[in-house]
Order: C-alpha cells, then sequence, then structure tokens
C-alpha cells in the first residue's frame, strides 16, 4: 500500500475543484425562490438620523422587503456581542463596551454602518430600490484621530463615554524598566505607526439564510472562518434563540486573513430578512463595499524607547500605544493593541525589563479587529525598527547588534518580562543560517555591482517570536463507515490553507488508514459540536 502520511509529497485533495471552478463558495449556493439583498450604508462618518423613508423604494417592482432599524428595534432583537479577553481597565472597572446593533438606530458612526436592508426579487430590484430609500442626515463632526479622540473637546462618539475612551491595559514592570532606563550608557526613542490596512480576501464577504417555518428553524450559509462562535453570537445574543436553531454551515472559503473571524451585522439580518420574507436570501459583498464593511487591522501609534548599555547590550524595552478601534469594539477589537500587542514585545532577544503600556480608543472609522497575527505584527515591526533605528544612532553594525542580543538556546525555556513562556528555540542558529541563505557576506560586492548601473540595493534582517496553539475549544471525530471509508470531522476550519489534505495526512499517519478511503467533513455545526475555526494562527 502506498503511503500518503506526514511527509510525503500529497497532491491537494482540493485543488482539483478550486482550479477547475467547481469549488462551491458562497455566490455559487442557489436555493429556489431566492431572494437578494443590498445593504444601505452610511455615506458620513458621523451623523444623526433625522428619519428614513422607504415607501417609495417599498413600491418598486419585486421588492419584499425593507428593514430598517426601527424595525430592528420593535422586534425586540440584541446587540453582537465583544468577547476579546481584554475586558477590563486598569483599575479593574469594565472597559467601555457600546451597543452594536446590526442596523444603525439613530445615528451613524463610521461610512460604511448598515442603514437599512432591502430585499427583492432580483439583485438589480434590490440595488434600484436601496437608491430610492430617503434617510434624513444631520451631519456631526467627526474624529478619526485616535490621539485627537482622547483629547478634551474631541467629538464624542458616544454620549456617556468621555474622551472616548475604552480602555487602557499594561504589562511587565514598570519599576524594573525605569530602573534599566537609569543606568543605561544609550537611550533611543522612536514613534511608530502601524498604519491601518484591510484584509481583501479574494473572496468577498457573503451569506444566504434560510427559515423553515415548520421547525422554526435557520439555516445560514456563510462566508465565515468560525461557525460555531458566531452561530452564537447569531442566534443567542441577536435573534435571542436558542444556537440549536441555527445550522450554521462554511462552504469553500477563498480566505478570510482574521476578517472573516469576525460577527458581523448582515447574517443575522438575513436570518430576519428570510423568516419575514418566507424565502431564502442571498446577499453578497461588493468588492468597493467591502473596504467600508470589512472589519480593518493594526492601527497603533506607539512610543517606543530601548535602553542599551555601552557594548550594545539591551536593557529595558518600553512601549506607549494608542490602539484605533473605531466606532465600536467589534468581536475581539480591544484584544489586539493590548493583550495582542503585549505578549510578544521584545522578539526573540534577551531584554532583562519590559513595560508596555496601550491605550484604547473610539474614531468615526470602520471599526477594527484581528489581522493576520492580531497584535504580534505590530510588535514585530516595533522592536525590529527600534533596534535597527539604535544600530545607526549609536554606531553598532546593524547584524551584530541583534546577534549579540539574541537569547541563547541554553536560557531557555524560560518566561519573558511579558509573563509568555518561551519553551524551545535556537535562535542564534536560525539567525546565522538565515544569513548565509542570503549570503550577507557578499553584499558588499552585490553593492558595488548595483551602483555601476545606478542602482540602489538594502539588506535587512528581521528576526521575530510568534505564539502556537490557542485557546479555543477543538474538536474532532472519526466515523468508520460500512463501505469501509472513514470520515474524520474537525471544528477547526481551512479557509485555503489545505486541511483538506493535511489532517486526512496526520490520521494515515497514525492510524494506517489509506488517505484517500479518508473523507474530510469542516465548518459544519450540525457535524461538529464544538470547535474554534480558523484564527490566531493556531491551525496547520
Amino acid at each position: 500500500m502506498e503511503k500518503y502520511s506526514i511527509g510525503q509529497p500529497v497532491r491537494r485533495k482540493e485543488d482539483v475543484r478550486f482550479l477547475t471552478g467547481t469549488g462551491t463558495y458562497i455566490d455559487d449556493i442557489g436555493e429556489e425562490n431566492l431572494a437578494h439583498a443590498v445593504v444601505l450604508r452610511s455615506p458620513h462618518a458621523h451623523a444623526r438620523i433625522a428619519g428614513i423613508d422607504s415607501s417609495d423604494a417599498a413600491a418598486m417592482p419585486g421588492v419584499l422587503t425593507i428593514i430598517t432599524g426601527e424595525d430592528w428595534v420593535a422586534e425586540g432583537f440584541g446587540t453582537l456581542p465583544t468577547k476579546s479577553g481584554v475586558n477590563k481597565k486598569r483599575d479593574g472597572t469594565p472597559l467601555n463596551e457600546p451597543p452594536r446593533h446590526c442596523l444603525a438606530i439613530d445615528r451613524v458612526r463610521y461610512v460604511g454602518e448598515p442603514v437599512a436592508l432591502v430585499v427583492a426579487e432580483t439583485l438589480e430590484q434590490a440595488r434600484d430600490a436601496a437608491e430610492a430609500v430617503f434617510v434624513d442626515y444631520e451631519e456631526l463632526e467627526a474624529v478619526v484621530d485616535p490621539v485627537r479622540a482622547m483629547e478634551p473637546g474631541a467629538p464624542r462618539i458616544w454620549d456617556d463615554i468621555e474622551n472616548n475612551f475604552c480602555l487602557d491595559f499594561e504589562l511587565g514592570d514598570a519599576e524594573a524598566t525605569e530602573a534599566a532606563f537609569a543606568r543605561a550608557d544609550h537611550v533611543v526613542s522612536l514613534d511608530i505607526v502601524n498604519n491601518r490596512v484591510t484584509a481583501v480576501p479574494i473572496e468577498p464577504r457573503g451569506a444566504v439564510a434560510r427559515y423553515d417555518a415548520a421547525s422554526d428553524s435557520y439555516t445560514l450559509y456563510n462566508a465565515t472562518q468560525n461557525v460555531h462562535a458566531n452561530r452564537a453570537a447569531f442566534a443567542e445574543n441577536v435573534l435571542k434563540i436558542p444556537a440549536e436553531k441555527l445550522h450554521h454551515v462554511a462552504p469553500d472559503v477563498g480566505g478570510g486573513f482574521g476578517a472573516k473571524n469576525s460577527a458581523y451585522p448582515e447574517p443575522p439580518l438575513l436570518l430576519y430578512a428570510a423568516k419575514r420574507t418566507g424565502r431564502p436570501v442571498k446577499w453578497i459583498n461588493e468588492r468597493t463595499e467591502s473596504f467600508q464593511s470589512d472589519t480593518h487591522g493594526r492601527d497603533q501609534i506607539s512610543k517606543v524607547e530601548l535602553a542599551l548599555d555601552k557594548e550594545g547590550r539591551f536593557l529595558g524595552l518600553r512601549t506607549q500605544t494608542v490602539g484605533d478601534l473605531g466606532a465600536y469594539c467589534w468581536t475581539i477589537g480591544p484584544f489586539t493593541p493590548t493583550g495582542g500587542s503585549a505578549r510578544t514585545q521584545g522578539g526573540p532577544y534577551d531584554i532583562p525589563a519590559m513595560h508596555y503600556s496601550a491605550k484604547a480608543v473610539f474614531t468615526n472609522t470602520m471599526p477594527t479587529d484581528p489581522y493576520r497575527g492580531a497584535g504580534r505584527p505590530e510588535a514585530s515591526f516595533q522592536i525590529e525598527r527600534i533596534v535597527e533605528y539604535a544600530a545607526r544612532r549609536f554606531g553598532f553594525d546593524p547584524i551584530e547588534l541583534r546577534r549579540k542580543n539574541l537569547i541563547p538556546p541554553q536560557a531557555l525555556p524560560r518566561k519573558s518580562p511579558m509573563g509568555l513562556d518561551i519553551d524551545c528555540g535556537n535562535f542564534p542558529e536560525v539567525f546565522e543560517r538565515t544569513l548565509k541563505m542570503t549570503d550577507r557576506e557578499g553584499y558588499a560586492a552585490r553593492v558595488a555591482e548595483s551602483e555601476k548601473r545606478g542602482r540602489k540595493r538594502g539588506f535587512a534582517i528581521a528576526p521575530y517570536l510568534e505564539c502556537t496553539g490557542g485557546a479555543p475549544k477543538e474538536f474532532a471525530g472519526i466515523v468508520f463507515e460500512e463501505d469501509g471509508s472513514v470520515t474524520l470531522r474537525v471544528g477547526s476550519q481551512s479557509t485555503g490553507m489545505g486541511h483538506e489534505t493535511s489532517m486526512p495526512q496526520i490520521l494515515s499517519d497514525q492510524l494506517g488508514i489509506p488517505f484517500d478511503a479518508i473523507r474530510y467533513v469542516q465548518g459544519d455545526t450540525d457535524a461538529t459540536p464544538i470547535g474554534g475555526g480558523h484564527g490566531g494562527s493556531r491551525n496547520l
């Protein structure tokens, strides 16, 4: 029997359908009598909604229903939850968490905030009707700079939240870090901006919702990274129904990068629309629309300080960050500029003392949530920028400065000043192998050759420290079928990472089951009772 276990060059099972265009993504899902939805979004960063007149739009051909914030409140629906894990300020009081309704109620607080849902027989009819909905906006002053948002007199995003302040946070030893700076021969400081980005997965977000009146239950097909967590949010928090009443399915998902982990307002809106119209309802995000409605990432402003002795040994690292949450806490937004960025401060460097402090602030912008690392890339960017700056400022060779400060393997395992368990690793060996592979010794000759052609050439190396594993509960189940095949059910999800191949490889290796006899099931709450989905760099 041919072996297809771990380490074997197996062709990915899923690639055949992906390369031949036979994958099943959200927009490929059709339903009999399918209706189409369009979300009417705010064109203003901050405005009061004086009134909404949808009567002309409702009378247009093909229109089935129009849902506004007033309808949403009248139904008694709940709000989307925040579950960041960092939910208290430094003084122990709860963070300031404003309610996040699926539709704006009396004010809009960012460009793109949902104001109404229009459902029609065709997508074109829904688009035309959405343009006919009249919203009377009274524009208000907006604030989009997180530093200015904290200043006295800045426009308030939320009337009851002073200085637009969500929470503050600190980690590390402030006294030890202060002492390290006091005895340092060199101190360098740098203001660093991790600019705002958005994920732009190749497949836009979308969903198809269906309601079954006989069983009073729902089915939701959703381009999401986490069917279980989002099922709980949509069912229990918003619709106020038992989670078991919602069958949540993620078909093939074309990329997520963290942005599809969040609990968005559109799926609950579709679920309600399906019940209200008695029809299955589909919504697909437009590419331009996604820039206004998909969560953004990063957006941190930091002051980073590094203390060194005269030989270039690192003594202390101090970071003060302001994180822009946007207009809401969203799903786990407060975690990124606080615990997410704090844990890997200092990277793989031997820094005896560290202190990290942060403030998370509201602005009139699209909310931020995890994106590709959720704080760890920000921390890596900060330490490498300040190390490079220190080398140039004080005349150290950038390579040698990094080399002499890497944590040696004999010092592991250890707990970092940020409380992170660094269990193993040989950072110096990886560093040296990288230099050899990139021919650092031949760099000077390459520079000279480039200069002859009027070209510039640069070289940099940036080691980093990454967390592995994650907190969510996980599930795996094996079903031995009558025909001799095996069904492997796993609670985690792939959004393009090849789990349909790699997970069966592991099972084949461990149990000796033929690789081709294994069928893989994921992204289905009926097939997997619990699951952590995909996020936090915690899956294959």
